[in-house]
């Protein structure tokens, strides 16, 4: 039965360990077999995303729950020689994860064979035969299968014929827009750091590499924030690394003056705009 759900209130989950990543199935007996799934894209982790995070917490009853979340990103698929756009690297995704109390990630590879699967093949053949779910919760305009047919309707009738439950959790806004991926990269280039990071619901947690000639640089999968200073801190939430400014410029360069700061690539946790 297809339940439309607000978007529940529960406290912040304490970090945890890297959840575990899925690529392909879970094998008889496994203890992920039975699970609740979140099904979406989920760059950047953010208050809508969150909401299904903690409705399927509610559904699931103590069953182990995860979320589905395609590499490459489906857009980067489709059109790969487009400018950079995402909020989270694969590594970043899964320590925000982690953060929020995701248990497993199912991750499989996005290629020309899964964007091909009908909708019908997705949930028989994903959701039931590869994970055997016991429940998925998702938004109310998700589109899945090839040419992108699959809807929310199609979901909740073949899932009562085959035993899984399905939740459709409301639209979450903020300041009176809907929360989602795009307005928060639209928010960051537009300098708005304030409320990206509230419909982020956390601070943004970006991957650095070390490029030779560049330095320090914001991985080249990201979308670039408006440059200016950022204070930020180094690692995942939770850790003691002390508050710094770093200058990031329009091609993602990071520089600093701070002397805790460290040069090494890593995760960034970006808290604020402050010039």
């Amino acid at each position: 039965m297809l339940l439309l759900a607000p978007a529940a209130q529960l406290p912040p989950s304490a970090p945890l360990a890297a959840p575990r990543v899925v690529t392909a199935s879970l094998p008889q007996g496994d203890p992920l077999r039975g699970s609740v799934l979140l099904l979406g894209n989920f760059d950047g982790f953010h208050r809508g995303h969150q909401s299904l995070l903690d409705e399927a917490v509610l559904q699931g009853g103590g069953r182990p729950v995860g979320l589905m979340s395609c590499e490459p990103h489906p857009r980067s698929f489709f059109a790969p020689d487009q400018a950079p756009f995402r909020l989270t690297t694969p590594r970043s995704k899964l320590a925000v994860a982690a953060d929020c109390g995701v248990g497993f990630v199912f991750m499989p590879r996005f290629d020309g064979a899964f964007a091909g699967l009908s909708p019908e093949a997705f949930i028989k053949d994903v959701l039931v035969a590869r994970l055997a779910v016991s429940h998925v919760v998702t938004g109310p305009d998700f589109r899945f299968g090839s040419s992108r047919r699959g809807d929310i309707e199609l979901l909740d009738a073949m899932a009562r014929k085959l035993g899984f439950g399905v939740t459709a959790v409301q639209t979450v806004q903020q300041a009176g827009e809907r929360t989602s991926s795009s307005r928060i990269r639209a928010l960051l280039a537009a300098g708005d750091f304030k409320a990206a990071r509230a419909c982020l619901g956390h601070d943004w947690l970006v991957e650095t590499i070390w490029h030779s000639k560049a330095g320090l640089q914001l991985h080249p999968m990201l979308c670039r924030p408006k440059p200016g200073i950022y204070r930020a801190r180094q690692g995942r939430r939770g850790g003691s690394a002390a508050a710094l400014n770093i200058a990031i410029s329009a091609d993602g360069s990071i520089r600093s003056t701070s002397p805790g700061f460290r040069a090494e690539p890593g995760l960034l946790r970006l808290q604020a705009r402050v010039g």
